[in-house]
């Protein structure tokens, strides 16, 4: 990523001039453009709501991040964020983000937010922003050998592919035309989609390509940072559950975690 635009920080500005020419994502003028009501406090409302009826997990991490990152500078940027789901949420009203400003240092500041509906928090997270600066000190793990995005099927066409087995029973058929019909803000390109006689030994990792659907911006990295908190909850509890298909039967309190609508896997 390139960066910092000089012009702040861009957070749910969905309407300065796209360079690109591409769609502004909705990811950007929607999902994560939340409504400010007084001085670091916030109002956020559902783009989508899953058919359980249960608010997406990452929606409300993505939203909380953007409230956080309202209250610092431009030259900090998030490096850690701790979040704790505590109560149902509710998907017929909006959520309120009440930021506290925890620390502001030289170098490092912290903020603490809690999500908030019928008057009591449904979510709190801490996140610990650092400002940008060189350091001697890196390291990273090495990219794995896997296939290009371009030759990966993407969302719809996996899905066809599944839907054209003979042998795919009528419940998972159900499932899968449920999931073709939502429309997500991300893209997602598995390097290794499951097939039905793989689904009982899976191990709990999975690879894939993902990027938002339509243009971010690419010098805004509070945006992306944002987006990537939106993006974790896809895949999260999905994976984990992979090497224990048909054996347990996990339930969230209200919340829709884990790949609610991308999880093929999980799905069959």
């Amino acid at each position: 990523m390139s960066s910092p635009k000089a012009q702040g920080d861009g957070l749910g500005d969905g309407d300065r001039d796209d360079p690109s020419g591409d769609l502004r994502s909705v990811l950007v003028t929607s999902v994560l453009n939340l409504e400010p009501l007084d001085a670091d406090l916030f109002r956020g409302r559902h783009y989508w709501v899953p058919t359980t009826q249960r608010l997406f997990g990452g929606q409300i991490v993505g939203q909380a991040l953007v409230a956080a990152a309202k209250s610092v500078t431009e030259d900090v940027h998030v490096h850690s964020l701790h979040c704790y789901f505590v109560r149902a949420g509710d998907p017929k009203v909006p959520v309120l983000y009440q930021v506290e400003r925890t620390r502001t240092g030289a170098s490092f500041s912290v903020r603490s937010v809690k999500a908030v509906q019928h008057g009591k928090a449904i979510f709190i997270c801490q996140a610990s922003f650092q400002q940008m600066q060189p350091s001697p000190l890196q390291h990273q793990f090495s990219m794995p050998v896997v296939p290009p995005p371009e030759e990966l099927l993407d969302h719809q066409a996996l899905i066809d592919q599944y839907l054209r087995d003979p042998n795919l029973q009528d419940k998972y058929r159900v499932g899968l035309n449920r999931i073709a019909a939502r429309e997500v803000p991300i893209e997602i390109k598995l390097v290794n989609p499951p097939t039905l006689n793989q689904l009982q030994t899976l191990e709990p990792k999975q690879m894939f390509w993902v990027r938002a659907q339509g243009y971010i911006g690419e010098g805004d990295i509070k945006m992306h940072c944002c987006v990537a908190a939106y993006i974790s909850d896809y895949a999260f509890l999905g994976t984990a559950l992979l090497p224990h298909q048909f054996k347990y039967k996990v339930v969230l309190e209200g919340w829709c975690m884990g790949g609610c609508g991308v999880e093929m896997g999980s799905l069959l």
